[in-house]
């Protein structure tokens, strides 16, 4: 008998079945089909998931249908005239309201257990571990994963175990998508959805879509940012991706320091087959802006026109600086935490950074006060020990933010931390690269001559160019 395509196909599944290659089999054509995706536009993608779904639709609709009723069914009654009169007879016991013999039947039939009842699908749900949970917690307090505002209205009430607690906002630095990609990376043991990652987020720990205008961001990150952006429907395959996807698209690895510091022979040509081989029209016309610094030394953000071909060449001019960028940005960042989670009483984590200015405004003040308020300056400085966190601040009528101002401040610093910490060794201290404040040779005489004075291992560490506040 010559069999079908469709039983052909079934008979070879259930031999790899049988041979234990179903699992091989999925994954293969999950990869397939994740790979039609990618190459489909944005309507191409919309039409496959209305398909599926009116399929999906139909598969249920087909699944809920109850199976016909057999004609063979033998009677209980002799004759049918039998059964005729014993119907009668209850249907003359019955009362007139159609809505109470409804009401009765329906009872009659659940007493003599002869009603159907219908059967609900129940979804066995696999309920986290506690392990897991706290995994993706502290993933998303993460200081390179959210940023935390320093307003002093900046918080959030929110209800734990029954009672209310004010918490400080913070604002995820990356979409929810990449976020649950990048920790599905760094965790590739630990099996959970997107829908449970993101039920996981915390309160207080809001989507980047809810970061105020006022929060900088980085000039490296933003103008690669900026560029994919103009050229995502000019370029296959940049339509629907990020700026981690776009690292790992042009990279061999983008763990490796080789890659990312553009020596890596194999990845060379990754940005030419991956982007400029990929130009659907090098001549079309595109319009694209740049944040850059102005000759008044001033942040401006210029808009450019040209072709295709022309966007592409800028960015390919920004690659490796922003690859490079990138990877001493992760470096340092994970440095910072290895710290923070393995501080003790004896060896302690500080990060110290000037705060903006506090204007102080008087009640009742007359017009032209406002253009001569006076200011004060916030040396701020955070300290984890241990399981404990020690928030500190300096307030002075100084709002120089230079050298001198730094060394004074650091000395008291210094003074009230071993009044808080008696026990304390060495402090590994983190800032941003500001030139006139930290990043400069008087500061490392200065820090020498504190080590003496106080008899501690200081050493100094700096975050990446414009990733400063530890984000």
């Amino acid at each position: 008998m010559v069999l079908s395509g469709a039983e052909r196909a079934r008979l070879c599944r259930e031999k790899k079945k049988k041979a234990g290659l179903g699992e091989i089999m999925k994954e293969k054509d999950r990869k397939r089909k994740q790979t039609a995706r990618s190459k489909m536009t944005l309507l191409q993608l919309t039409e496959l998931r209305l398909r599926q779904k009116a399929n999906l639709q139909r598969f249920r609709a087909k699944k809920n249908t109850d199976p016909p009723c057999s004609t063979t069914q033998t009677s209980s009654f002799s004759t049918k005239q039998t059964k005729a009169k014993a119907l009668k007879k209850v249907i003359n016991a019955l009362p007139a309201s159609k809505d109470k013999q409804v009401e009765l039947i329906k009872q009659v039939a659940k007493d003599l257990n002869i009603l159907k009842l219908e059967k609900k699908h129940e979804r066995n749900y696999q309920s986290l571990s506690t392990t897991v949970k706290n995994e993706v917690y502290e993933f998303y307090c993460r200081d390179d994963i959210s940023y935390q505002a320093p307003g002093k209205r900046d918080t959030i009430t929110i209800k734990e175990n029954g009672n209310k607690k004010t918490m400080q906002k913070k604002y995820l630095l990356y979409t929810l998508r990449e976020l649950y990609e990048l920790f599905m990376t760094e965790n590739p043991n630990i099996t959970i959805s997107l829908s449970s990652f993101q039920n996981l987020r915390p309160a207080y720990i809001l989507y980047k879509s809810s970061i105020p205008h006022n929060v900088c961001v980085c000039i490296y990150h933003e103008n690669i940012a900026l560029l994919l952006k103009s050229l995502n429907k000019h370029v296959q395959g940049l339509d629907t991706i990020d700026l981690n996807s776009f690292v790992k698209l042009i990279v061999c690895n983008d763990q490796n320091e080789t890659c990312m510091f553009h020596k890596c022979a194999v990845c060379a040509d990754k940005f030419k087959n991956e982007i400029q081989n990929k130009i659907i029209n090098t001549k079309s016309l595109i319009q694209w802006t740049l944040w850059s610094t102005s000759s008044q030394g001033r942040a401006v953000k210029i808009d450019y026109e040209g072709s295709v071909a022309e966007c592409v060449n800028v960015l390919s001019d920004k690659i490796e600086h922003f690859l490079f960028h990138v990877f001493i940005k992760r470096q340092q960042s994970c440095f910072f935490e290895t710290i923070k989670i393995n501080t003790t009483n004896k060896k302690c984590l500080m990060q110290v950074d000037y705060s903006e200015n506090y204007a102080i405004t008087e009640q009742n003040e007359i017009q032209s006060a406002h253009w001569s308020r006076k200011q004060l300056s916030l040396f701020t400085a955070h300290i984890w020990a241990n399981s404990t966190t020690y928030p500190l601040v300096i307030v002075s009528n100084n709002i120089s933010h230079d050298k001198y101002t730094v060394a004074t401040c650091l000395e008291r610093i210094l003074t009230r931390i071993q009044i808080l910490i008696p026990s304390l060794q060495e402090l590994v201290i983190f800032s941003d690269g500001s030139a006139s404040q930290f990043k400069q040779r008087f500061l490392f005489k200065n820090v020498s001559f504190l080590a003496d004075k106080f008899k501690l291992n200081l050493s100094w560490n700096f975050f990446a160019s414009s990733h400063g506040k530890g984000e």
